[in-house]
């Protein structure tokens, strides 16, 4: 008996150390992951309503030892003022339904049109987005951080 889980435990761990390793190969390979879900989100906004687009990237240490960095992914729209967010965000739940495991938390900021959303991934990666207008200027702006990569 007692080799019998003697060589259950090695088979277990031989099977362990050949499977690849699930996090990205890299931080732009992390980063890549991120934007493909911001651009999901971009993508559900109406033709024309993006008026100017930036976005910045920047590698951050992971918290965790033996790990590589992760990415910090932060993109502003400038957006058309006529752009109603309000129904905007409430149409989000049909491009991040729950069924395919998304989470969806609306708030209200400081105003009814001043919104902001977290959507939180199957893979537990968590998006922030602002829907607000400031000094007469309408913005959107999406913000999140990748799973650490493989260490380098």
């Amino acid at each position: 008996m007692t080799i019998g889980v003697g060589v259950l435990v090695v088979a277990m761990w031989i099977v362990t150390l050949s499977l690849p390793d699930p996090r990205p190969a890299s931080v732009e390979a992390a980063a890549a992951k991120v934007e493909s879900y911001l651009d999901r989100i971009e993508g559900s906004l109406p033709s024309g309503a993006i008026l100017e687009r930036s976005e910045d990237i920047a590698a951050k240490p992971c918290p965790l030892d033996d790990l590589g960095d992760r990415a910090s992914v932060r993109r502003t729209l400038h957006i058309d003022g006529d752009l109603d967010r309000v129904a905007w965000v409430a149409s989000l739940d049909e491009v991040f339904p729950e069924a395919d495991g998304w989470t969806m938390r609306i708030r209200v900021l400081d105003s009814r049109e001043n919104l902001g959303v977290r959507l939180v991934a199957d893979d537990l990666t968590i998006i922030n987005i602002t829907a607000s207008e400031a000094s007469g200027e309408a913005r959107i702006t999406l913000q999140s951080t990748s799973e650490c990569s493989q260490a380098g």
